[in-house]
């Protein structure tokens, strides 16, 4: 029997053509899951969602039901898609991808999925999600096509011509300078009403970096804050706060972690530590330093469409730390040491290195291309690799 050819498009009557005939197959959710004996197939419409099935990423695929579908008894948020593409059970059987994009009626042939280990309830105007890791990662080219934000300049000349210039002496004015370059490359250009104006932060203690920043770009929650929250000048939960001498202004998300500078200066030190109870201790970097560092790794770990995570080997590590150049800052002290990489438009924080246990590496990219020199590194363990 034929198979599909990854990245074809196809009419629903071929696509079953090449595992059976309709007859041979179990159909839910209105046709969009058919359940052969040794095969699974999945034709999704896929846009920007949440109404409609999306990827959040090259490899993650979120399956979105347009209907409160109930066909099976697996559990809570799980009866919306077969039992047979649920955890153990979905081992059984190959799970295949055809996807509609929004400018066709034709299925494109994307690979296969991993049996889901994730649901989410309903909400946003849909019934629920269930999602599934992609084989091989959606290329970058058809990423907008499928409903994918567009990704921007790729041209990464200038960041790493920004970020090599922090191995000679700055000037505060210098390193807010390649934050620029990291922000406008990661997530464009920024207008003038994604700042706050002078008016909204009156009142407010500041240290120059932070007053530029939330007069620059301080509007945009999702270029600091997602994995990590940075402070605003005013919120319910995040509010800016001076305690005793200092002013907290940065944290892990589930507070497992804070980082506190002074409340003036011109770029005054960073401080850290793990409990409310424990005493500040300097991480060693400036305020735009760490602005920098932040800016690093919201976009590794909530930005890069591509990418991977895992434990590695330190000298498999090293190898690519020569390839890619530490950026010249101080690592932080949160997660055993927290250091980051950067070159080539590849993109790594590395924490817990040590020569016996290896270290846990993010890696992230705009586009699948840089990073595939990985491929001999990655291995089938690893947490998620979208390359």
């Amino acid at each position: 029997m034929t198979q599909p050819q990854l990245y074809q498009s196809y009419e629903t009557e071929k696509i079953i053509s090449f595992f059976g005939s309709l007859g041979e197959a179990q159909s839910f959710c209105n046709g969009q899951w058919l359940i052969f004996p040794r095969t699974a197939i999945c034709l999704a419409n896929v846009g920007k969602g949440p109404k409609i099935s999306f990827f959040e990423n090259g490899s993650k695929f979120y399956w979105v039901a347009d209907q409160p579908y109930h066909v099976n008894n697996s559990g809570t948020y799980w009866h919306i898609v077969p039992a047979q593409v649920v955890g153990s059970a979905g081992k059984e059987r190959a799970i295949h991808l055809f996807a509609s994009p929004p400018d066709s009626q034709e299925f494109l042939y994307l690979g296969e999925l991993e049996p889901s280990y994730g649901a989410v309830a309903p909400g946003n105007g849909n019934h629920g999600m269930v999602w599934f890791a992609l084989r091989p990662a959606l290329p970058s080219a058809l990423w907008v096509r499928f409903g994918g934000a567009p990704l921007g300049n790729l041209d990464f000349t200038p960041v790493d011509r920004a970020l090599d210039s922090l191995r000679s002496p700055t000037t505060v004015e210098d390193r807010l300078g390649v934050l620029r370059q990291l922000v406008e490359f990661w997530h464009g250009p920024i207008r003038p009403e994604d700042g706050f104006c002078d008016a909204e932060l009156a009142g407010v203690p500041l240290p120059m970096p932070l007053r530029w920043w939330y007069r620059w770009a301080g509007k945009r929650d999702e270029i600091m804050s997602g994995q990590n929250i940075l402070y605003k000048p005013a919120h319910k939960y995040w509010q800016l706060a001076v305690e005793g001498n200092l002013l907290r202004f940065y944290t892990e998300n589930q507070d497992a972690y804070q980082w506190s500078t002074l409340p003036h200066g011109n770029d005054p030190p960073v401080f850290g530590r793990y409990q409310s109870t424990d005493p500040w201790a300097q991480e060693g970097v400036t305020l735009s330093e760490h602005l920098i560092l932040a800016c690093l790794f919201e976009a590794v770990i909530c930005h890069a469409k591509y990418g991977a995570a895992g434990s590695m080997e330190e000298e498999k590590f090293s190898e690519i730390a020569r390839r890619i150049p530490p950026v010249a800052i101080v690592p932080w002290r949160w997660m055993d040491g927290t250091g980051f990489f950067a070159g080539q438009g590849f993109f790594i924080h590395a924490t817990g290195r040590n020569e016996r246990k290896g270290a846990y590496v993010w890696i992230g990219a705009k586009t699948e291309h840089p990073l595939q020199f990985l491929r001999s590194y990655v291995g089938n363990d690893w947490d998620y690799v979208a390359i």
